[in-house]
């Protein structure tokens, strides 16, 4: 995927991102976690479908790995 440049500005007393439309941002929100390095921006709803779709897999190979715990 290539990398996406968003722009910061002033919206009241906080700081925005205003992302490219060609993004599709579908989530009404998303989770932001800071890092040493900047932010990772996640999205709950799909995240939580990733996850039921590896709890769907546990158990169907006896060596995949579990991750769900």
């Amino acid at each position: 995927m290539p990398t996406i440049t968003a722009k910061v500005f002033q919206a009241g007393n906080s700081k925005a991102l205003r992302l490219p439309r060609g993004l599709k941002v579908k989530a009404k929100s998303y989770q932001v976690t800071p890092t040493a390095t900047g932010f990772i921006v996640t999205d709950p709803a799909a995240e939580a479908r990733r996850l039921k779709a590896l709890r769907a897999l546990r158990g169907s190979c006896p060596d995949f790995p579990d991750h769900t715990k």
